[in-house]
């Protein structure tokens, strides 16, 4: 048996989420579907779970399949029949031991979003969010960084082990396309909680428009009150790399 790591690109727009749940279409669920039209029969781990909506341009799974399987062979194989919303960025030969979701060290998020309207061809890609300054914005993103119990920046209904997680940085800049305005946000962190970054999202562009005082932020932190539990929207989210120690492939394509 081989143990398989895969490197997954998604529109997130295509799918209900990343976990498969019956009756809906998932990435899982594509995937898990696509495995077995090739007779593979294998758990499919993880780096993490996107909600519905949420895209990603480095998603990392693993699966275990027959030896026959080469990497190339597979790969031109798995391809074809994940078309067109997901897309295949690298497959490679792992350890047995190997998980995708535990021997990650850091997970990096982009989110991309905008206060100016959006045409049709963007608006499953791009946020539309309104906010103030950039100044303010990096100001409020600058309260997440650290070690915090982020308890009250996780969405009800999931049950974690625990809720802190160390967010190694947090900042936001001006992009600019064709004459198009946009704002990025990048968030990485040693982990994330269930909608952790959209409700982290959302209260950073509250401040920004001055609905929030930094006051306020640092209370959620601390676990005194919820000051904002809205989330920002999907569409703007990406998953763009999930971090681990070198090397870990046997060989890849």
């Amino acid at each position: 048996m081989h143990r398989f790591k895969l490197t997954l690109a998604y529109d997130g727009s295509a799918f209900m989420g990343f976990a498969k749940q019956e009756g809906y279409p998932t990435i899982e669920g594509t995937l898990e579907n696509a495995l077995k039209r090739l007779n593979i029969s294998s758990q499919i781990s993880a780096a993490g779970r996107t909600d519905k909506g949420v895209h990603a341009t480095c998603q990392v799974v693993a699966f275990n399949a027959p030896k026959f399987w080469s990497t190339p062979k597979l790969r031109a194989h798995l391809q074809p029949k994940l078309t067109p919303h997901i897309v295949c960025q690298s497959l490679e030969q792992v350890d047995l031991d190997f998980h995708p979701r535990f021997h990650a060290y850091k997970r990096r998020y982009r989110y991309i979003f905008t206060q100016n309207p959006l045409s049709p061809f963007l608006a499953r890609y791009v946020a539309f969010c309104p906010h103030g300054s950039l100044k303010s914005l990096q100001e409020a993103l600058n309260c997440f960084v650290g070690t915090h119990d982020f308890k009250y920046f996780c969405k009800t209904g999931s049950d974690p082990k625990h809720t802190s997680r160390v967010l190694y940085q947090a900042f936001c800049y001006p992009f600019h396309v064709r004459g198009l305005d946009f704002v990025v946000v990048v968030l990485e962190a040693n982990g994330f909680l269930r909608a952790q970054v959209r409700l982290m999202l959302k209260a950073a562009l509250q401040h920004s428009l001055g609905c929030l005082s930094l006051a306020d932020l640092r209370a959620q932190l601390a676990l005194k009150r919820r000051v904002c539990m809205d989330l920002a929207p999907s569409s703007g989210l990406y998953l763009s790399r999930v971090f681990y120690p070198q090397p870990l492939s046997k060989n890849g394509v």
